[in-house]
Protein backbone atom coordinates (compact mmCIF):
# COMPACT_ATOMS: atom_id res chain seq x y z
CA UNK A 1 0.00 0.00 0.00
CA UNK A 2 1.81 3.24 -0.77
CA UNK A 3 1.82 5.46 -3.66
CA UNK A 4 -0.62 7.42 -5.32
CA UNK A 5 -2.70 4.28 -6.91
CA UNK A 6 -6.17 5.84 -7.80
CA UNK A 7 -8.39 6.44 -4.43
CA UNK A 8 -4.95 4.76 -2.36
CA UNK A 9 -3.09 7.74 -1.29
CA UNK A 10 -0.06 7.77 0.68
CA UNK A 11 0.92 10.87 2.51
CA UNK A 12 4.29 10.54 3.93
CA UNK A 13 5.97 13.21 5.71
CA UNK A 14 9.48 12.45 6.17
CA UNK A 15 11.30 14.36 8.64
CA UNK A 16 14.37 13.14 9.27
CA UNK A 17 16.14 10.41 7.29
CA UNK A 18 17.12 7.30 9.04
CA UNK A 19 17.80 3.68 8.49
CA UNK A 20 16.76 0.80 10.58
CA UNK A 21 18.01 -2.55 9.01
CA UNK A 22 17.73 -6.36 10.17
CA UNK A 23 19.68 -9.37 10.43
CA UNK A 24 17.23 -11.45 8.92
CA UNK A 25 13.49 -12.05 8.16
CA UNK A 26 11.52 -12.57 11.44
CA UNK A 27 8.19 -13.00 9.82
CA UNK A 28 7.21 -15.71 12.50
CA UNK A 29 7.94 -14.18 15.34
CA UNK A 30 5.59 -14.66 18.03
CA UNK A 31 3.92 -11.43 19.36
CA UNK A 32 3.04 -10.19 22.85
CA UNK A 33 -0.12 -8.86 23.56
CA UNK A 34 -0.97 -6.40 26.29
CA UNK A 35 -3.55 -3.55 26.85
CA UNK A 36 -3.97 0.00 28.26
CA UNK A 37 -6.67 0.69 30.90
CA UNK A 38 -7.94 3.07 28.04
CA UNK A 39 -8.42 -0.18 26.00
CA UNK A 40 -5.68 0.43 23.47
CA UNK A 41 -4.48 -3.21 22.27
CA UNK A 42 -0.78 -3.28 22.36
CA UNK A 43 1.11 -5.98 19.82
CA UNK A 44 5.11 -6.53 21.01
CA UNK A 45 7.78 -8.06 18.38
CA UNK A 46 10.88 -8.22 20.50
CA UNK A 47 13.90 -8.61 17.70
CA UNK A 48 17.06 -8.29 20.48
CA UNK A 49 19.24 -7.74 17.63
CA UNK A 50 17.53 -5.41 15.36
CA UNK A 51 19.33 -2.23 17.10
CA UNK A 52 16.49 -0.07 16.71
CA UNK A 53 12.28 0.23 17.52
CA UNK A 54 8.93 1.04 15.48
CA UNK A 55 5.85 2.35 17.17
CA UNK A 56 3.28 1.90 14.68
CA UNK A 57 0.01 3.28 15.31
CA UNK A 58 -3.17 2.01 13.18
CA UNK A 59 -6.32 3.96 14.07
CA UNK A 60 -8.60 1.90 12.13
CA UNK A 61 -10.88 4.64 10.16
CA UNK A 62 -9.80 6.49 7.01
CA UNK A 63 -11.35 8.31 4.03
CA UNK A 64 -14.10 5.82 3.76
CA UNK A 65 -15.51 8.42 6.84
CA UNK A 66 -14.79 11.76 4.97
CA UNK A 67 -18.20 13.77 5.02
CA UNK A 68 -20.11 14.45 2.19
CA UNK A 69 -18.61 16.93 -0.42
CA UNK A 70 -15.87 16.88 2.24
CA UNK A 71 -13.23 14.28 0.66
CA UNK A 72 -9.71 14.89 1.87
CA UNK A 73 -11.17 15.32 5.42
CA UNK A 74 -9.08 12.39 6.94
CA UNK A 75 -5.99 13.01 5.06
CA UNK A 76 -5.79 16.39 6.01
CA UNK A 77 -6.68 15.45 9.62
CA UNK A 78 -3.62 12.99 9.57
CA UNK A 79 -1.66 16.26 8.84
CA UNK A 80 -2.65 18.49 10.99
CA UNK A 81 -1.91 16.33 13.73
CA UNK A 82 1.62 17.44 13.42
CA UNK A 83 1.10 21.46 12.92
CA UNK A 84 0.74 22.46 15.93
CA UNK A 85 0.95 20.81 19.68
CA UNK A 86 0.56 21.77 23.43
CA UNK A 87 4.32 21.36 23.34
CA UNK A 88 5.81 21.60 19.58
CA UNK A 89 3.66 25.16 18.72
CA UNK A 90 4.89 24.50 15.15
CA UNK A 91 5.56 22.27 12.58
CA UNK A 92 9.34 23.46 12.39
CA UNK A 93 9.57 23.25 16.31
CA UNK A 94 8.36 19.24 15.87
CA UNK A 95 10.32 18.50 13.17
CA UNK A 96 13.76 19.83 14.99
CA UNK A 97 12.89 17.98 18.36
CA UNK A 98 12.65 15.19 15.83
CA UNK A 99 16.22 15.54 13.85
CA UNK A 100 17.02 16.39 17.97
CA UNK A 101 16.53 12.79 18.97
CA UNK A 102 17.79 11.03 15.43
CA UNK A 103 14.20 9.63 14.64
CA UNK A 104 11.36 9.54 11.36
CA UNK A 105 7.84 10.41 11.56
CA UNK A 106 5.50 8.53 8.70
CA UNK A 107 2.09 9.09 8.49
CA UNK A 108 -0.08 7.54 5.74
CA UNK A 109 -3.64 7.55 4.86
CA UNK A 110 -5.67 5.07 3.78
CA UNK A 111 -9.46 3.73 2.71
CA UNK A 112 -9.75 1.93 6.03
CA UNK A 113 -7.03 3.52 8.09
CA UNK A 114 -4.59 6.38 9.08
CA UNK A 115 -1.34 5.20 10.30
CA UNK A 116 1.04 7.13 12.45
CA UNK A 117 4.70 5.19 12.60
CA UNK A 118 8.16 6.90 14.21
CA UNK A 119 11.15 4.91 13.34
CA UNK A 120 14.32 5.28 15.85
CA UNK A 121 17.09 3.92 18.30
CA UNK A 122 15.64 2.11 21.12
CA UNK A 123 17.66 3.93 23.17
CA UNK A 124 15.03 7.18 22.05
CA UNK A 125 12.42 5.09 23.05
CA UNK A 126 10.72 7.33 25.78
CA UNK A 127 11.24 10.35 23.56
CA UNK A 128 9.34 8.90 20.88
CA UNK A 129 6.41 8.06 22.88
CA UNK A 130 6.44 11.51 23.88
CA UNK A 131 6.06 12.70 20.36
CA UNK A 132 3.50 9.76 20.41
CA UNK A 133 1.47 11.34 23.33
CA UNK A 134 1.63 15.09 21.57
CA UNK A 135 0.21 14.18 18.06
CA UNK A 136 -2.22 12.02 19.12
CA UNK A 137 -3.55 13.32 22.28
CA UNK A 138 -2.59 17.06 22.48
CA UNK A 139 -2.87 18.52 18.76
CA UNK A 140 -3.79 22.06 18.99
CA UNK A 141 -5.14 22.77 15.14
CA UNK A 142 -4.19 26.07 14.71
CA UNK A 143 -6.61 27.79 12.07
CA UNK A 144 -3.78 29.78 10.38
CA UNK A 145 -2.23 26.35 9.80
CA UNK A 146 -5.21 24.71 8.43
CA UNK A 147 -5.72 27.41 5.80
CA UNK A 148 -2.04 27.41 4.97
CA UNK A 149 -2.27 23.57 4.56
CA UNK A 150 -5.63 23.53 2.17
CA UNK A 151 -3.82 26.06 0.38
CA UNK A 152 -0.75 23.48 0.09
CA UNK A 153 -3.44 20.63 -1.36
CA UNK A 154 -5.14 22.98 -3.54
CA UNK A 155 -1.64 23.97 -5.54
CA UNK A 156 -0.45 20.23 -5.96
CA UNK A 157 -4.39 19.73 -7.29
CA UNK A 158 -3.85 22.70 -9.44
CA UNK A 159 -0.49 21.55 -10.38
CA UNK A 160 -1.60 17.87 -10.94
CA UNK A 161 -5.40 18.51 -12.36
CA UNK A 162 -5.63 15.09 -14.62
CA UNK A 163 -7.82 11.80 -13.26
CA UNK A 164 -6.04 8.53 -13.70
CA UNK A 165 -8.13 5.97 -15.22
CA UNK A 166 -8.60 4.18 -11.92
CA UNK A 167 -10.21 6.84 -10.09
CA UNK A 168 -11.95 7.37 -13.00
CA UNK A 169 -12.99 3.45 -13.06
CA UNK A 170 -13.55 3.09 -9.36
CA UNK A 171 -15.92 6.74 -9.39
CA UNK A 172 -18.68 5.03 -12.07
CA UNK A 173 -18.29 1.54 -10.20
CA UNK A 174 -18.73 2.72 -7.01
CA UNK A 175 -20.96 6.45 -7.69
CA UNK A 176 -22.41 7.68 -4.17
CA UNK A 177 -20.56 4.60 -2.04
CA UNK A 178 -17.81 6.50 0.07
CA UNK A 179 -15.06 4.30 -1.80
CA UNK A 180 -16.41 6.48 -5.20
CA UNK A 181 -14.58 9.94 -4.02
CA UNK A 182 -11.11 11.01 -4.09
CA UNK A 183 -9.02 10.77 -0.75
CA UNK A 184 -6.87 13.23 -1.36
CA UNK A 185 -9.80 15.40 -2.49
CA UNK A 186 -10.86 17.79 -4.77
CA UNK A 187 -10.41 21.63 -5.40
CA UNK A 188 -14.39 21.95 -4.15
CA UNK A 189 -14.22 19.70 -1.47
CA UNK A 190 -10.61 21.15 0.11
CA UNK A 191 -12.59 24.32 0.43
CA UNK A 192 -15.41 23.02 2.02
CA UNK A 193 -13.34 21.55 4.71
CA UNK A 194 -12.73 23.67 7.95
CA UNK A 195 -11.33 23.99 11.11
CA UNK A 196 -14.51 22.18 12.71
CA UNK A 197 -14.66 19.70 10.30
CA UNK A 198 -11.10 18.89 11.23
CA UNK A 199 -11.76 18.78 14.61
CA UNK A 200 -14.90 16.91 14.82
CA UNK A 201 -12.86 13.78 12.59
CA UNK A 202 -10.36 13.73 15.32
CA UNK A 203 -12.43 13.98 18.11
CA UNK A 204 -14.68 11.12 16.26
CA UNK A 205 -11.72 8.63 15.51
CA UNK A 206 -8.29 9.17 16.70
CA UNK A 207 -9.40 6.77 19.89
CA UNK A 208 -7.04 4.50 21.84
CA UNK A 209 -10.25 2.01 21.58
CA UNK A 210 -10.07 2.63 18.14
CA UNK A 211 -6.66 2.13 17.52
CA UNK A 212 -3.76 -0.51 18.19
CA UNK A 213 -0.24 0.18 18.33
CA UNK A 214 2.42 -2.29 17.25
CA UNK A 215 5.97 -2.46 18.37
CA UNK A 216 8.84 -4.25 16.64
CA UNK A 217 12.49 -4.04 17.85
CA UNK A 218 15.11 -4.18 20.52
CA UNK A 219 12.92 -3.51 23.45
CA UNK A 220 11.76 -4.96 26.50
CA UNK A 221 8.34 -5.54 27.41
CA UNK A 222 8.81 -4.54 30.88
CA UNK A 223 10.42 -0.99 30.01
CA UNK A 224 7.57 -0.65 27.18
CA UNK A 225 4.40 -1.02 29.26
CA UNK A 226 5.93 1.14 32.05
CA UNK A 227 6.55 4.26 29.05
CA UNK A 228 3.38 3.82 27.30
CA UNK A 229 1.58 3.74 30.50
CA UNK A 230 2.99 7.52 31.28
CA UNK A 231 2.87 8.35 27.47
CA UNK A 232 -0.25 6.91 25.99
CA UNK A 233 -2.54 5.83 29.06
CA UNK A 234 -4.16 8.76 29.17
CA UNK A 235 -5.25 8.93 25.49
CA UNK A 236 -9.27 8.91 25.15
CA UNK A 237 -11.02 6.16 24.06
CA UNK A 238 -15.04 6.52 22.97
CA UNK A 239 -17.74 5.26 20.94
CA UNK A 240 -15.96 5.25 17.10
CA UNK A 241 -18.64 4.75 14.23
CA UNK A 242 -18.96 1.85 12.80
CA UNK A 243 -18.72 0.68 9.19
CA UNK A 244 -22.41 1.06 8.68
CA UNK A 245 -22.96 1.96 5.01
CA UNK A 246 -25.35 1.57 2.30
CA UNK A 247 -24.01 -1.12 -0.09
CA UNK A 248 -22.92 0.46 -3.24
CA UNK A 249 -25.41 -0.55 -6.35
CA UNK A 250 -24.21 -3.90 -8.23
CA UNK A 251 -23.93 -3.23 -12.35
CA UNK A 252 -26.19 -4.75 -14.62
CA UNK A 253 -25.15 -5.62 -17.86
CA UNK A 254 -21.69 -4.72 -19.28
CA UNK A 255 -21.71 -0.69 -19.44
CA UNK A 256 -18.67 0.80 -20.74
CA UNK A 257 -17.75 4.29 -20.32
CA UNK A 258 -15.49 5.99 -22.50
CA UNK A 259 -13.60 9.13 -21.89
CA UNK A 260 -11.99 11.31 -24.49
CA UNK A 261 -7.79 11.52 -24.55
CA UNK A 262 -6.84 12.21 -27.77
CA UNK A 263 -3.28 11.33 -28.89
CA UNK A 264 -2.74 8.25 -26.59
CA UNK A 265 -2.72 4.79 -26.18
CA UNK A 266 -6.46 3.75 -25.17
CA UNK A 267 -6.10 2.11 -21.78
CA UNK A 268 -8.70 -0.21 -20.43
CA UNK A 269 -10.17 -1.22 -16.97
CA UNK A 270 -12.77 -3.60 -16.23
CA UNK A 271 -14.01 -4.91 -13.28
CA UNK A 272 -16.82 -5.65 -10.71
CA UNK A 273 -17.53 -5.83 -7.01
CA UNK A 274 -15.92 -8.96 -5.43
CA UNK A 275 -14.65 -9.68 -1.87
CA UNK A 276 -13.99 -7.70 0.91
CA UNK A 277 -10.65 -8.20 3.12
CA UNK A 278 -12.31 -9.65 5.95
CA UNK A 279 -14.03 -12.23 3.68
CA UNK A 280 -13.51 -16.14 4.32
CA UNK A 281 -13.23 -16.52 0.83
CA UNK A 282 -10.45 -13.51 -0.05
CA UNK A 283 -7.52 -15.61 0.11
CA UNK A 284 -9.15 -18.28 -2.40
CA UNK A 285 -10.18 -15.21 -4.87
CA UNK A 286 -6.02 -13.81 -4.36
CA UNK A 287 -5.08 -17.34 -5.32
CA UNK A 288 -7.75 -16.99 -8.21
CA UNK A 289 -6.19 -13.45 -9.46
CA UNK A 290 -2.89 -14.79 -9.72
CA UNK A 291 -3.56 -17.81 -11.85
CA UNK A 292 -5.41 -15.38 -14.53
CA UNK A 293 -2.18 -13.14 -14.08
CA UNK A 294 -0.19 -16.09 -15.03
CA UNK A 295 -2.22 -16.98 -18.45
CA UNK A 296 -2.86 -12.81 -19.11
CA UNK A 297 1.46 -12.83 -18.93
CA UNK A 298 1.21 -15.26 -22.13
CA UNK A 299 -0.17 -12.52 -24.50
CA UNK A 300 2.64 -9.63 -23.66
CA UNK A 301 0.75 -7.35 -26.33
CA UNK A 302 -2.29 -6.93 -23.96
CA UNK A 303 -0.15 -5.62 -20.89
CA UNK A 304 -2.93 -6.93 -18.77
CA UNK A 305 -3.29 -7.40 -15.20
CA UNK A 306 -5.33 -8.47 -12.55
CA UNK A 307 -5.57 -6.90 -8.78
CA UNK A 308 -7.81 -7.61 -5.90
CA UNK A 309 -8.30 -4.24 -3.83
CA UNK A 310 -8.52 -5.40 -0.19
CA UNK A 311 -10.46 -3.30 1.53
CA UNK A 312 -13.08 -3.69 4.69
CA UNK A 313 -16.51 -3.25 2.87
CA UNK A 314 -17.40 -4.16 -1.15
CA UNK A 315 -13.83 -4.99 -2.82
CA UNK A 316 -13.23 -5.15 -6.23
CA UNK A 317 -11.89 -7.51 -8.45
CA UNK A 318 -10.24 -5.42 -11.92
CA UNK A 319 -8.37 -6.52 -14.60
CA UNK A 320 -6.41 -3.27 -16.53
CA UNK A 321 -4.86 -3.52 -20.18
CA UNK A 322 -3.35 -1.56 -22.77
CA UNK A 323 -4.76 -1.23 -26.42
CA UNK A 324 -5.50 0.53 -29.73
CA UNK A 325 -8.13 2.03 -31.75
CA UNK A 326 -8.39 -0.82 -33.89
CA UNK A 327 -8.48 -3.55 -31.09
CA UNK A 328 -9.56 -2.45 -27.83
CA UNK A 329 -13.27 -4.51 -28.50
CA UNK A 330 -11.06 -7.68 -29.13
CA UNK A 331 -9.00 -7.61 -26.52
CA UNK A 332 -12.20 -6.76 -24.26
CA UNK A 333 -13.47 -9.64 -25.42
CA UNK A 334 -10.45 -11.67 -25.15
CA UNK A 335 -10.09 -10.46 -21.15
CA UNK A 336 -14.06 -11.53 -20.46
CA UNK A 337 -13.27 -15.03 -22.11
CA UNK A 338 -9.77 -15.38 -20.01
CA UNK A 339 -12.21 -14.72 -17.08
CA UNK A 340 -14.89 -16.91 -17.35
CA UNK A 341 -11.87 -19.87 -18.40
CA UNK A 342 -10.96 -19.48 -14.40
CA UNK A 343 -13.60 -22.47 -13.19
CA UNK A 344 -11.31 -24.45 -15.44
CA UNK A 345 -7.80 -25.32 -13.95
CA UNK A 346 -4.64 -27.05 -13.73
CA UNK A 347 -2.73 -28.57 -11.26
CA UNK A 348 0.06 -27.17 -11.69
CA UNK A 349 -1.30 -23.62 -12.54
CA UNK A 350 -2.38 -23.80 -8.92
CA UNK A 351 0.47 -24.94 -7.23
CA UNK A 352 2.54 -22.24 -8.94
CA UNK A 353 -0.14 -19.81 -7.86
CA UNK A 354 0.15 -20.84 -4.14
CA UNK A 355 4.07 -20.61 -4.26
CA UNK A 356 3.93 -17.48 -5.66
CA UNK A 357 0.89 -15.59 -3.30
CA UNK A 358 3.19 -17.68 -0.26
CA UNK A 359 6.34 -15.85 -1.68
CA UNK A 360 4.63 -12.27 -1.80
CA UNK A 361 3.68 -12.46 1.54
CA UNK A 362 6.47 -13.46 3.23
CA UNK A 363 8.80 -11.16 0.79
CA UNK A 364 10.14 -7.93 2.25
CA UNK A 365 9.75 -8.65 6.21
CA UNK A 366 13.51 -8.14 7.26
CA UNK A 367 12.60 -4.76 9.12
CA UNK A 368 11.50 -3.64 12.11
CA UNK A 369 9.11 -1.30 9.51
CA UNK A 370 8.55 -4.01 7.06
CA UNK A 371 6.99 -6.35 9.57
CA UNK A 372 5.15 -3.37 11.58
CA UNK A 373 3.46 -2.83 8.61
CA UNK A 374 2.81 -6.35 7.89
CA UNK A 375 1.18 -7.25 11.18
CA UNK A 376 -0.75 -3.55 10.67
CA UNK A 377 -2.70 -5.13 7.95
CA UNK A 378 -3.88 -8.22 9.73
CA UNK A 379 -4.40 -5.78 13.25
CA UNK A 380 -6.70 -3.44 10.85
CA UNK A 381 -8.80 -6.16 9.37
CA UNK A 382 -9.11 -8.54 12.63
CA UNK A 383 -7.22 -11.43 10.59
CA UNK A 384 -5.34 -12.65 13.71
CA UNK A 385 -1.46 -13.60 14.16
CA UNK A 386 -1.86 -17.25 13.21
CA UNK A 387 -2.29 -16.31 9.56
CA UNK A 388 1.39 -15.60 9.38
CA UNK A 389 1.94 -19.05 10.48
CA UNK A 390 -0.45 -21.10 8.95
CA UNK A 391 -0.67 -19.65 5.80
CA UNK A 392 1.22 -22.14 3.75
CA UNK A 393 -0.89 -24.58 5.56
CA UNK A 394 -4.32 -22.56 5.05
CA UNK A 395 -3.05 -22.50 1.23
CA UNK A 396 -2.17 -26.48 0.80
CA UNK A 397 -6.01 -26.87 1.98
CA UNK A 398 -7.56 -24.59 -0.97
CA UNK A 399 -8.76 -27.29 -3.35
CA UNK A 400 -9.49 -26.95 -7.36
CA UNK A 401 -13.24 -27.90 -6.14
CA UNK A 402 -12.84 -24.81 -3.62
CA UNK A 403 -11.27 -22.59 -6.44
CA UNK A 404 -14.19 -23.24 -9.05
CA UNK A 405 -16.16 -22.50 -6.93
CA UNK A 406 -15.05 -19.08 -5.81
CA UNK A 407 -14.89 -18.22 -9.24
CA UNK A 408 -18.22 -19.19 -10.23
CA UNK A 409 -19.65 -17.05 -7.33
CA UNK A 410 -17.09 -13.69 -7.24
CA UNK A 411 -15.34 -13.72 -10.55
CA UNK A 412 -18.49 -13.97 -13.07
CA UNK A 413 -18.66 -11.45 -16.21
CA UNK A 414 -22.53 -11.32 -16.75
CA UNK A 415 -21.94 -7.67 -14.57
CA UNK A 416 -19.02 -5.31 -15.69
CA UNK A 417 -18.01 -1.96 -16.02
CA UNK A 418 -15.56 -1.30 -17.89
CA UNK A 419 -13.74 2.43 -18.82
CA UNK A 420 -11.57 2.96 -21.47
CA UNK A 421 -9.95 5.84 -22.73
CA UNK A 422 -8.58 6.85 -25.82
CA UNK A 423 -10.18 8.85 -28.96
CA UNK A 424 -13.58 8.95 -28.90
CA UNK A 425 -14.45 8.93 -32.00
CA UNK A 426 -12.66 5.75 -33.41
CA UNK A 427 -13.05 4.01 -30.25
CA UNK A 428 -17.17 4.16 -29.52
CA UNK A 429 -18.12 2.74 -32.70
CA UNK A 430 -16.36 -0.93 -32.10
CA UNK A 431 -17.44 -0.70 -28.25
CA UNK A 432 -20.51 -0.21 -29.09
CA UNK A 433 -20.93 -3.73 -30.70
CA UNK A 434 -20.32 -4.92 -26.66
CA UNK A 435 -22.88 -3.10 -24.92
CA UNK A 436 -24.07 0.47 -24.03
CA UNK A 437 -21.73 2.78 -24.07
CA UNK A 438 -21.64 6.10 -22.22
CA UNK A 439 -19.17 8.79 -22.89
CA UNK A 440 -17.74 10.44 -19.62
CA UNK A 441 -16.10 13.83 -18.56
CA UNK A 442 -13.43 14.91 -16.46
CA UNK A 443 -14.82 16.27 -13.35
CA UNK A 444 -15.04 13.72 -10.63
CA UNK A 445 -18.04 15.14 -8.69
CA UNK A 446 -18.26 15.50 -4.51
CA UNK A 447 -21.28 15.84 -4.90
CA UNK A 448 -21.75 11.87 -5.60
CA UNK A 449 -19.92 10.97 -2.27
CA UNK A 450 -22.21 9.83 0.52
CA UNK A 451 -22.07 10.20 4.23
CA UNK A 452 -22.61 6.89 6.83
CA UNK A 453 -25.85 5.69 7.05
Amino acid sequence: MRKLFLFVYLLTILLFPLSISAQQSNISIIPTRDKLLNDLPIVILPRPSSGGVVLHVVIKSGATFDLVNKAGLADLTSQMIVRGTEDFKTLEQLQEELEFIGVRLEINTYWDSTEIRILGSSSKLESMIKLLNQILTKPTFPKDEVEKLKAERLKELENNPSISLEETFYHGLYGKHPYGHNIIGTKESINNINRGDILEFFNRFYLANNSVLIVTGEVSLERLLAELRKGLGGWKKGNPPPYTFTPPTNQTGLNIHLKEKANSTPEIILGYFSTKRTDPDYLVTQLLINILNQRLAKNSSWKATANLAARKLTGTFLVSAQANSNNSTEIISSLIEEIKKLNVLDTTEIQVAKEKLQAEFYANTNTNTEIAAKWAELENYNIGSNYVKDLPLILSRISNEKLQQVANQYLTTDNLLITVTGKVSELEPSLKKLGKVEIIGQALSNNETSEKK
